[in-house]
């Protein structure tokens, strides 16, 4: 009797010994798969920050490509306070700052925007003035050289750059106030002397895109 209680024993003993490396076999394998599992989950978490980091700065890439290139001399331009764009004509090979305003100080030195009209690339009518030619430039000397679907090019501030196109002109009265009329169209109208002043030659254009 006592040798089979004795027996008995050394069995349940042995196969609890057995036992023993079998689970931590189990908890170590449980647990190492769940290792290889959060590892996996954060490598793919970090590709996907990735991914969306680099489509981030494709986007604020693209953005900035949308912006024209400014170099040095226009930046300094842009940064004077009065001057609110820049303003090219291919066309005419025209290159000038716009002014805030269109009084004779500050047409000496730029292309003037007619206060109370719209602003670059804004809904309404963008009213721009220049003399027809000067001592300090030629400004819109040539303007009356364009023609139907020439396109303007303004560059504002914030470095955007607007397309506008010619569609017609006209010859008015120096104080016909209907060519700064505001309207629901994006457009622009570029206003200049004509017949040694006493008439004024002004180009409409309409928005065509922004770059």
């Amino acid at each position: 009797m006592t040798r089979k209680i004795l027996a008995a024993i050394f069995i349940t003993a042995g196969l609890a010994a057995m036992s023993v490396p079998l689970f931590y076999h189990f908890y170590g394998s449980h647990k190492t798969d769940g290792l290889i599992e959060q590892f996996e989950k954060s490598v793919e978490q970090e590709q996907m920050e990735d991914d969306e980091k680099e489509e981030e700065k494709k986007t604020e890439t693209e953005a900035a490509d949308t912006k024209a290139p400014v170099n040095e001399a226009d930046a300094a331009l842009l940064s004077s306070g009065d001057v609110i764009g820049l303003i090219e004509i291919e066309a005419l090979e025209l290159k000038y700052p716009i002014v805030e305003g269109a009084d004779s100080k500050q047409l000496a030195y730029g292309i003037g925007h007619i206060p109370d009209t719209a602003a670059v690339g804004s809904k309404g009518n963008c009213v721009l003035a220049g003399h027809r030619g000067s001592r300090y430039g030629t400004y819109f000397k040539y303007l009356n050289r364009l023609t139907e679907g020439d396109v303007v090019k303004i560059t504002d501030k914030e470095g955007n750059v607007h397309l506008y196109e010619v569609v017609s002109s006209e010859v008015v009265g120096p104080y016909d106030n209907f060519v700064k009329a505001q309207g629901d169209k994006t457009e622009l109208t570029l206003l200049t002397c004509e017949n040694s002043g006493t008439m004024r030659l002004i180009y409409h254009c309409v928005y065509k895109e922004r770059e």
